[in-house]
């Protein structure tokens, strides 16, 4: 539920929200409240509303993506402008000084900016857990890489429509990976493989996970069994699918990659 609430409020990009409210308070109080600025607003929280939760309606996850919320922006802009009008007018009246118009457009800007850029800059540089997946993303981003391209299969592999109107093109990896490493799918030049796509019919052609996931065998010793991970019941019925083809160790977290042999060939 965090996270789903993290990824509304990001979606609706606070900073121009803010501002947003601001100017519709004063808009209210001003009696320029029109039948027409109801239809705008009502408009902006019912798609809002419908693009946060249309996971959830149609595949019963609650989830959801900033992109389809940064869609409905545009509607709340123009009281974004007269927030910023309104702000400018209540500072005014303190007579800051010829500079203050100055000022205030440059606070506003640093502020934009940090709001933007310190999530980025926080976790590549100065959230050391962070720093480590990152380059243990990349590092199992460039095996699977040279790995997927020498491979005859993403050269001519068909069209897998999924849900969600997404899709998989074949000439790219699919990647089911670890819930804390969400860019691997990207750094490998392919896409991750969506939670919702589990039990379906569309298996990903890498799974990487981390050693806790697969440290037992199965009857035979040569197949690293994939467990404790989807908690279903076809866990071990999905892991046997694949052989693991690579393992490395990166700041002291050991993980593996598993290929789908089904749909690539062994070497």
């Amino acid at each position: 539920m965090s996270e789903f609430l993290h990824t509304i409020r990001g979606g609706i990009f606070p900073f121009y929200f803010f501002f947003a409210v601001i100017g519709i308070i004063g808009r209210i109080r001003r009696r320029q409240w029109t039948g027409f600025d109801t239809l705008v607003i009502l408009t902006f929280l019912v798609f809002e509303f419908l693009a946060a939760f249309q996971v959830c309606l149609f595949y019963g996850l609650l989830t959801t993506s900033r992109r389809y919320l940064f869609i409905g922006i545009p509607l709340y802009l123009p009281y974004t402008a007269l927030g910023f009008r309104d702000t400018w007018r209540i500072l005014s009246k303190f007579k800051l000084g010829k500079s203050s118009a100055a000022v205030f457009a440059v606070g506003i800007c640093a502020a934009f900016l940090y709001m933007l850029y310190s999530p980025i800059f926080t976790e590549f540089f100065h959230d050391s857990d962070k720093g480590i997946e990152r380059n243990l993303q990349f590092a199992a981003a460039e095996w699977i890489r040279s790995d997927w391209n020498r491979l005859p299969a993403s050269q001519d592999a068909p069209l897998q429509i999924m849900k969600c109107d997404q899709y998989q093109s074949g000439k790219r990896p699919l990647i089911e990976t670890y819930t804390e490493w969400p860019r691997l799918g990207c750094f490998a030049g392919g896409q991750n493989y969506p939670e919702f796509l589990r039990g379906s019919d569309i298996l990903p052609d890498y799974i990487v996970l981390p050693a806790e996931f697969f440290a037992e065998n199965d009857q035979n010793g040569d197949i690293p069994v994939i467990f404790d991970y989807r908690e279903s019941e076809q866990d071990e019925a999905v892991s046997r699918q694949y052989r693991q083809v690579h393992a490395d160790t990166v700041d002291g977290i050991t993980f593996a990659v598993f290929r789908n042999a089904a749909l690539l060939p062994e070497d």
